[in-house]
């Protein structure tokens, strides 16, 4: 699905990402959508899916906004970009890809999530797929404890 690569691809050159390189973090933005997606009551509505795709792109922005260290905090240009990966999503992964059927996204969601994160870690720059896999096996390394 080259809608979902386009997306995970900008959200890795534009950095709308969690606050660290694991699984859950790179995923966040993504899932917010999703999220808010699945608690839809009328998914077949077109001003609730207009509703879903304004109220995303704050929840991610303050999301950002919020884990940002003080002296980095996103402004109107992070704004703009989570506006558009937003946008991406709705237009690309759900109109064009799913026909603007959210059931039928939201029953691949698990699968959509993954290969979201395949690619967006194919798109990440080495340094920071480096962090990434010692982020992993740190982290799968302490689930005994």
């Amino acid at each position: 699905m080259q809608e979902l690569k386009a997306m995970a691809v900008y959200a890795a050159e534009n950095r709308i990402k969690g606050g660290t390189n694991k699984r859950n973090s790179l995923l966040k933005p993504l899932a917010i959508i999703l999220d808010e997606l699945d608690r839809c009551p009328a998914p077949d509505n077109p001003n609730e899916l207009e509703l879903i795709r304004a109220g995303a792109k704050e929840m991610i922005f303050d999301h950002l906004e919020r884990i940002a260290d003080a002296e980095y905090k996103p402004g109107r240009t992070k704004q703009e970009k989570i506006s558009h990966y937003v946008d991406l999503f709705f237009d690309e992964v759900l109109k064009k890809a799913h026909h603007n059927n959210v059931n039928r996204l939201l029953a691949r969601e698990r699968l959509i999530r993954s290969a979201y994160l395949f690619y967006f870690r194919e798109a990440m720059p080495q340094k920071a797929k480096g962090a990434a896999a010692d982020a992993e096996a740190n982290d799968s390394g302490n689930e005994g404890e």
